[in-house]
């Protein structure tokens, strides 16, 4: 019988291993700011909850994440400063580019989003001049499976990215969301109807742009409108998929 040596972990593998926890654990936090204590982010993390607050209060000592009072974390002002950054300049890119997707579409709404972990961060909007209108806010993050935003956001992604993303979600969604995938890189459209929000529908285009970020833009419309404007939104999101402002 050969006996074998068993191979300790190297410095360098713990130090990954703690970077990809923090992330998982800011991932979690950036999803529901303000809600989640130490016990729910345990749970979250399939972490013991001592290997979870001493990565928590890490987090907290380089100002990576905030804690209030009652023991809810939220994201701390030195990665909100990172992130805002980053989102002023992506949106002061890309503006002339969403403003002629609004003149296009006849004054819908367009949003522009950027990925972050396992949602959509918003960093700017063009409010629809209709009465009838959907409206989201600058700040604001959604969901990847139910968003015309997320779903064009990983088709962006390469195949070992896509897969690592779907992974935090069950087998049906994954499956469907794997479906979708292939249709929006055939086509360079993603969609959401009546998926996120009932009554609103969406269509939206995802890039790489500078810094290797995928930024999204999408125009959300009331359902009824969307079904009658629904190819001049196509066009004019394919004419937004040349634009300059994705130069890599």
């Amino acid at each position: 019988m050969a006996i074998r040596e068993r191979k300790l972990p190297t410095n360098r593998d713990e130090g990954i291993q703690v970077l990809r926890r923090a992330a998982a654990a800011l991932d979690e936090i950036a999803t529901e700011p303000g809600q989640l204590r130490l016990v729910d982010l345990s749970e979250r993390l399939e972490l013991a909850k001592s290997t979870t607050r001493r990565l928590l209060v890490g987090l907290v000592e380089v100002g990576l994440a905030s804690v209030d009072n009652r023991g809810h974390f939220s994201l701390g002002e030195r990665l909100l400063g990172f992130g805002s950054a980053t989102g002023a300049h992506v949106a002061a890119k890309f503006r002339p580019t969403i403003e002629r997707v609004a003149t296009a579409t006849g004054g819908e709404t367009v949003d522009l989003s950027i990925l972050r972990g396992q949602r959509m961060l918003f960093v700017d909007q063009i409010e629809s001049t209709h009465r009838l209108r959907a409206v989201s806010a600058v700040g604001i993050r959604f969901p990847l499976d139910t968003t015309a935003n997320g779903k064009a956001a990983l088709a962006a992604l390469d195949d070992a990215g896509a897969e690592a993303a779907l992974a935090r979600f069950d087998d049906e969604v994954a499956e469907r969301l794997r479906r979708e995938i292939a249709d929006i890189r055939r086509t360079g459209i993603a969609f959401d109807r009546d998926e996120h929000t009932p009554g609103i529908s969406a269509a939206a285009i995802a890039r790489r742009a500078a810094g290797n970020k995928v930024v999204a833009i999408s125009v959300p419309t009331p359902t009824g409108r969307f079904r009658g404007k629904e190819q001049l939104i196509i066009a004019a999101l394919r004419a937004a998929a040349d634009s300059a402002a994705w130069a890599r």
